[in-house]
């Protein structure tokens, strides 16, 4: 499909983690950690595996993100999320260095407003090739059960929309019905290791 990655298992050298004020709990993420990327419906889904309890995935639809979400795991606890987005642009094709744009996302107790930035043609370099790249940056507020902010920069390949590289920075307070409300951090960062996917 044009403007989105072909279907596989892209492989990424990631680094940082995630922590939980539960037990004070410190999570590294795996090294190298994996994207599945899969045709579905209008676009393709992409599913990145951090760890064995911690998945996300992506439902994209030409330059929209249709839906995404999460699911997480910490001793006895169990938290997913998955919203449903009206608008906006997920990786700005077809925008030009400097637009934003403003759109929603909702499930069924939580809101999160999205704010997509333009920030620039650069390079990412892949397999010690500079490949060109369109970064940009995702901020998102969380409202309702879910509150907090994420600061999500990305780099993705202009012509298939490959995401070539993430820095990311979350902090959130979230629900448990088993132990109360929650911190959650996670700052991270991962590179594609290889733009041919293991299939």
């Amino acid at each position: 499909m044009h403007g989105l990655p072909a279907p596989g298992v892209y492989r990424y050298a990631t680094t940082g983690g995630e922590w939980v004020s539960l037990f004070d709990t410190y999570r590294a993420y795996s090294s190298e950690t994996m994207r599945i990327v899969t045709r579905r419906g209008c676009g393709v889904r992409e599913e990145h595996f951090f760890l064995t309890q911690h998945l996300e995935y992506y439902d994209r639809c030409g330059p929209a993100l249709v839906s995404y979400g999460t699911d997480i795991a910490y001793w006895w606890t169990h938290g997913t999320q998955d919203f449903k987005c009206q608008g906006g642009s997920f990786d700005m094709s077809g925008m030009r260095p400097g637009d934003r744009v403003e759109w929603e996302c909702a499930d069924e107790d939580t809101t999160a407003r999205q704010i997509t930035e333009y920030i620039g043609d650069e390079t990412v370099e892949v397999e010690g090739v500079p490949l060109p790249a369109r970064h940009t940056r995702w901020t998102t507020l969380f409202s309702g059960a879910t509150i907090g902010g994420a600061l999500v920069d990305d780099w993705f390949d202009p012509s298939t929309g490959l995401l070539l590289k993430e820095t990311r920075d979350i902090k959130l307070n979230v629900g448990s019905q088993f132990v109360g409300r929650l911190d959650y951090t996670d700052r991270s960062a991962f590179t594609l290791v290889s733009v041919t996917p293991d299939r």
